[in-house]
């Protein structure tokens, strides 16, 4: 059995120190953010080997990492004064309460992949993830939280959005409750196929979509890794 490396991300505050920006890269990615700060990750080649992505693995991190993203999310969220936040599991709800602590909210609205016995079929949409795409799953909300949702200006927030299968869902979802919403922050767009699939669903993702920074996919060269020019957004 091959061994996996530790997984290792790092938050560098703007005006420290950071690792050249400029490619080929060989075993992580800076990610340069929209303060001037930058998030190294970890590059994860695909199963066949001659592509790969910059994990950002939330429930992974260190502390410092959550700490210097969550002020971002806060300012991009409180620019759609939201009455209701919205976390997309799992990766994306320890953002989510985060970012509605900061905003001084009582709470947030936390959606769910597995059924509870007091769960109803109505309040669920399918999805399928790129880092599962063999497993179709389903996107719950509890519905003693609906009244959390409802004719609220809500914001959803999640960790990345790449193919936008799972903002999707959780967008339908909430419009099926009445919620209002407003704006999708993310801390990372990755890639640019997120944009068609919620424009099919009538969402202004320019407008609405709303990332700390933007992360390519690469392809595998004998200098190391690319980014895909298709992918850089």
């Amino acid at each position: 059995m091959a061994t996996q490396r530790p997984y290792q991300a790092r938050f560098i505050p703007k005006g420290e120190p950071r690792p050249a920006l400029e490619p080929p890269y060989r075993d992580a990615y800076p990610v340069l953010l929209r303060d001037g700060s930058c998030l190294e990750l970890p590059l994860q080649p695909f199963p066949e080997g001659q592509m790969a992505i910059a994990l950002l693995m939330s429930n992974q991190t260190p502390f410092t990492v959550e700490q210097g993203l969550a002020p971002l999310l806060s300012e991009l969220a409180a620019a759609f004064a939201p009455e209701a936040i919205v976390g997309i599991p799992t990766l994306g709800l320890d953002y989510a309460r985060l970012v509605a602590q900061q905003l001084k909210l009582p709470g947030y609205t936390a959606l769910g992949n597995s059924r509870k016995f007091w769960y109803e079929d109505a309040l669920s949409v399918p999805v399928v993830s790129i880092t599962s795409p063999d497993v179709t799953k389903r996107l719950y909300l509890d519905p003693s939280l609906v009244d959390r949702v409802a004719g609220k200006r809500t914001v959803i927030v999640d960790d990345v959005i790449n193919t936008g299968g799972t903002a999707e869902a959780a967008i339908q979802l909430l419009r099926q409750v009445g919620a209002k919403v407003e704006g999708l922050v993310v801390v990372l767009t990755e890639g640019q196929d997120w944009q068609q699939r919620l424009q099919a669903i009538e969402v202004d993702w320019q407008n609405t979509v709303q990332a700390v920074g933007h992360i390519p996919l690469f392809q595998r060269t004998e200098a190391g890794w690319m980014p895909i020019p298709a992918a850089l957004g």
